[in-house]
């Protein structure tokens, strides 16, 4: 259970960055788009996990498990290189890397409300790194029977406590998003070097 939640925390950092955007840039986040956003993250966690299942029972176990720790580390990795160099500026702000760097961005009618459509593309983009975690926690033996379960709560508070403080914060500078990489980047690091010790 631990590890699947250090593992939640990890895949939602970058969630309570994007809601301190939307809080400073006075976008609304209304329960329904949070929630339709946690079902949609659970779901994709939830094939995700199977396909790791699935790959697991292809391989030797102790391959799969070098295989996922290596996964983890090759994530973490780079998502504190991600975290680390800011974003060019040059892209379009409607781009697919914009949108993945500048999750926020995802408010494409400037309506000030992010409607179930947008909600949908944000939840797709903070699932973005479910895909190779989810695989390869799944292949490496991890208990993570209650991964999507807290990803997706972890989820919704982070972006509702993000937006709650970036209604307080209003006249602060708009935070780098891609700072928050660091965070999810370092957590799966430490679980990598925790599962590589069990493992050898």
């Amino acid at each position: 259970m631990a590890i699947s939640l250090f593992l939640a925390l990890s895949l939602s950092a970058d969630a309570l960055g994007v809601g301190v955007s939307y809080g400073l840039r006075g976008i609304r986040f209304p329960l329904s788009s949070r929630l339709l956003m946690a079902l949609e993250t659970g779901g994709f966690l939830l094939l995700f996990l199977q396909a790791g299942k699935t790959l697991a029972s292809w391989l030797p176990s102790h391959i799969a498990e070098i295989l996922s720790v290596l996964v983890l580390l090759g994530f973490g990795i780079f998502f504190c290189i991600q975290g680390i160099h800011p974003p060019s500026t040059v892209a379009s702000a409607q781009s697919p890397m914009t949108l993945l760097r500048n999750p926020s961005c995802c408010d494409q009618n400037h309506s000030a409300v992010l409607e179930p459509k947008e909600a949908l593309l944000l939840g797709l983009i903070l699932s973005a790194d479910t895909v190779g975690v989810g695989i390869s926690a799944a292949a490496g033996g991890f208990s993570v029977f209650w991964l999507p379960l807290f990803t997706a709560l972890a989820q919704t508070v982070f972006l509702t406590c993000g937006a709650k403080l970036g209604n307080r914060l209003i006249l602060s500078p708009e935070p780098k998003e891609h700072r928050y990489a660091l965070l999810s980047g370092g957590i799966l690091i430490g679980i990598a070097i925790i599962r590589c010790v069990g493992i050898f």
